[in-house]
């Protein structure tokens, strides 16, 4: 089922919004403070985000202009009146946006969801298909990074990090669909850096390939207790090292021999 955040002060309605809305969608409701927006796009990373302009003039600036910088692919629309519209207009002109003036019939509004849902999905594939994937290498070594930006640079995105920390505050921004993921690292290590990422419910789904330069079995071990999506010895060799990232973003476990 498709999931949809309501965002509004919460009222007559806005219930009645919602009420209409949870026949064939997923809805959770949030309030008008951007905080809480983040917070509820990060947790349950809606398909489309519904808002309720009513007495919301005062926080639409910074919510909308957030919307705008960090919600460029999900569908928005906006629920308001002719003359509500004049105070957000202005920052509602991506392609995501659309709007409804009320009163808003239960049909009508369905339909429209259906619809934004439909193009958005239509052009997330098409847009999957032509991207290039991309990668987060973290690892401490400046030289590692940049060898392995070097290896990989001409087929995926590369994005670096040099510690664990860097690398969860970089995660939600650049949305990578593989982390390779040092194992040995000062402060944060690799283990760490990987439990956290499976505790946050945005992160968790990336799979996380271990890196290590540790070739004795116990290591290893250690590191196959965190059930990484798999693991491979540094410096890794171009092809094995392709046909590792391949097969784990086609969903299989890989690693090296020990």
């Amino acid at each position: 089922m498709k999931k949809i955040l309501l965002v509004g002060e919460l009222g007559a309605v806005v219930r009645s919004l919602n009420e209409c809305l949870c026949a064939n969608y997923a809805v959770q409701i949030c309030s008008k403070q951007l905080d809480n927006v983040q917070g509820m796009v990060k947790i349950i990373k809606p398909d489309m985000i519904v808002i309720c302009q009513l007495e919301m003039e005062d926080k639409t600036p910074e919510i909308y202009q957030w919307l705008n910088s960090d919600c460029k692919r999900i569908p928005i629309l906006v629920i308001t009146t002719i003359i509500e519209w004049e105070s957000c207009r202005k920052y509602c002109q991506e392609n995501n946006f659309d709007k409804m003036f009320r009163p808003v019939s239960k049909k009508d509004l369905l339909d429209k969801c259906r619809r934004m849902l439909d193009q958005y999905a239509e052009a997330h594939d098409k847009y999957d298909e032509c991207r290039k994937k991309r990668i987060l290498i973290v690892d401490d070594s400046p030289i590692v990074l940049r060898n392995l930006k070097d290896l990989l640079g001409s087929q995926y995105d590369i994005f670096l990090s040099t510690s664990g920390e860097q690398a969860l505050k970089m995660i939600p921004a650049k949305s990578p669909d593989l982390i390779l993921l040092d194992y040995e690292m000062p402060g944060m290590d690799g283990r760490e850096t990987f439990e956290a990422i499976l505790e946050d419910n945005s992160m968790k789904h990336i799979p996380v390939v271990f890196l290590t330069s540790v070739a004795k079995r116990q290591p290893i071990y250690d590191v196959l207790k965190s059930i990484p999506a798999g693991y491979i010895l540094k410096p890794p060799d171009r092809e094995k090292l392709l046909g590792t990232i391949e097969d784990v973003l086609n969903g299989k476990f890989v690693s090296d021999e020990i």
